[in-house]
């Protein structure tokens, strides 16, 4: 089967997402009052992980980012992503 590049738009690129990802990661810790030794020990990881993924310097599996958001109640979600509208 042939690829038709017309079928998906490509909107980021997969180190776009990562930027994205890490800002949210750092947002939603900030904004739950946990800091990195908190949010690690609720994890069951150490601080220096939760610090490298914060810094770009990890990039976490998805059963590891899994662990770690399932234990304290969220998970992943395959969202869509709109482009955004240029002016």
């Amino acid at each position: 089967m042939k690829y038709d590049s017309s079928y998906v738009d490509f909107v980021y690129k997969g180190e776009d997402l990562e930027k994205i990802f890490i800002q949210e990661f750092v947002r939603f810790r900030k904004e739950n009052n946990l800091t990195q030794d908190v949010f690690a020990q609720f994890a069951g990881c150490s601080r220096e992980k939760i610090a490298r993924i914060e810094c770009g310097e990890h990039s976490p599996s998805l059963l590891s980012l899994l662990n770690i958001l399932g234990s304290i109640g969220y998970t992943l979600k395959i969202e869509k992503v709109h482009k955004k509208k240029t002016i």
